[in-house]
């Protein structure tokens, strides 16, 4: 394949989020929602550019680390965004377009993406909506080909009866992504700037524009609101803890354990109902957690039994048995 370059999109204010956070840096299992989609692309290429804006400092001393930065001073659309990007880009090559408030986008949905890509000049990842209002739909031709996206305000009665929407992630060839991008223009309902445009553009001079379809849509919506948080973190709960049970550990009532991203829990140790095991937690082989633990940044060693206690920053010693109603902080449990 050829060089791959991703963007991410992560300059909105995200005003339905009612935060003086942005919107990209409110957490899901102890990670921003930022850090998860720009994982994702980490896995498949290192050249990976984030567009900023509202909040722009925060977002970098969030992230830290190896990221770049653009910066786009006024939010005037998707199109305008990928347009500051354009001179950081290589001639050639290929593009993935992605938004900052995609979490549960994972590295094997992007690899899917590239591969139905192919030779395209634009591919464009859809899913199909019980109610697809307030998202731009997608418009196909018979052989299944995208022609347009038409977004909600600039929607005919008919084409807002199509259930297959734009998730808002694409996969460009570079080359030619450079040549129709600047033609964009911002007359439309909302006077922005659509990224969408290019398709059009590509479809009418005969460049092949495809789609990969998610079965599943709720994983390639954006977050937009505390509601969508909430039901997000509750399938990046059930990916972490589905994996956590494959991999040796016993949770008789998973939906009742909440456990962040980057905990670590080691083979034959169980976790009972209602815990709570937060980010730089580490439990060890053969535990006993629960019920109503709560653990953060908390080392338990192998053989431990923990119950109806709350452990912050703090060592459990292997075999020890902690509770029921112990509070440890800032020590270790000898």
């Amino acid at each position: 394949m050829e060089q791959l370059w991703a963007v991410i999109l992560a300059a909105g204010e995200g005003k339905r989020m009612h935060s003086k956070l942005p919107k990209v840096l409110h957490l899901l299992c102890g990670k921003t929602m930022l850090e998860y989609i720009l994982e994702s692309a980490a896995d498949l290429t290192d050249n990976v550019l984030i567009v900023v804006g509202h909040g722009a400092s925060l977002v970098k001393e969030t992230l830290k680390g190896r990221w770049r930065y653009v910066l786009q001073e006024q939010q005037l659309g998707t199109g305008h965004a990928v347009l500051k990007t354009l001179k950081d880009l290589p001639d050639e090559g290929f593009l993935l377009v992605l938004c900052g408030d995609t979490p549960l986008l994972t590295p094997d949905h992007l690899k899917r993406l590239l591969e139905a890509h192919g030779d395209n000049a634009a591919t464009v990842a859809t899913t199909s909506l019980p109610d697809p209002t307030g998202y731009g739909r997608i418009i196909r031709s018979e052989n299944n080909m995208v022609i347009k996206i038409v977004e909600e305000k600039d929607a005919s009665s008919e084409e807002k009866e199509i259930a297959e929407i734009n998730t808002g992630t694409y996969c460009f060839d570079i080359k030619l992504l450079k040549h129709y991008l600047p033609l964009v223009g911002s007359d439309n309902a909302q006077n922005e700037y659509y990224l969408t445009d290019v398709i059009s553009f590509m479809q009418r001079d005969g460049y092949r524009t495809g789609l990969y379809h998610l079965k599943d849509y709720r994983v390639g919506l954006g977050i937009n609101n505390r509601v969508q948080l909430a039901e997000a973190t509750q399938l990046l709960q059930e990916r972490i803890n589905r994996s956590l049970m494959l991999k040796g550990v016993s949770m008789p009532d998973p939906a009742s354990v909440y456990t962040d991203a980057d905990v670590v829990i080691g083979k034959d140790t169980e976790i009972l109902p209602n815990c709570i095991l937060q980010k730089g937690t580490i439990v060890g082989s053969g535990c006993r957690i629960g019920p109503d633990v709560h653990l953060s940044n908390a080392v338990i060693k192998d053989q431990a039994e923990i119950q109806h206690s709350v452990i912050f920053d703090s060592t459990v010693s292997r075999g020890k048995k902690i509770g029921p109603y112990a509070q440890i902080q800032k020590e270790k449990a000898e």
